[in-house]
């Protein structure tokens, strides 16, 4: 091998040192983003549907207890498709 393939070599990783750093560098300042008021904005609204738990009945069976615009509902859901239960009333 000769100094010229050598050098050409050596420069090649080092372009491909300093692409990797680069994104490794982007993939942090993106995490610590989206934990911050930036993050929270670039990210949009917060969903007005949130699950609350989910219980596992057994087979493709489960209760759900999700939250919607400040009401909890009970559904259950199986592989035959998705059934409202009813209303659920606050606990004081």
């Amino acid at each position: 091998m000769d100094s010229a393939s050598l050098g050409a070599a050596a420069s090649t990783l080092a372009s491909l040192l300093v692409i990797l750093l680069v994104l490794a560098a982007a993939g942090w300042a993106l995490r610590r983003l989206r934990g911050g008021a930036l993050g929270a904005r670039l990210a949009g609204p917060a969903s007005p549907i949130s699950l609350i738990v989910t219980k596992p009945l057994g087979g493709q069976h489960s209760l759900v207890i999700a939250e919607a615009e400040g009401q909890r509902f009970l559904i259950g859901v199986s592989r035959g498709g998705i059934t409202a239960i009813g209303r659920l009333e606050r606990q004081p």
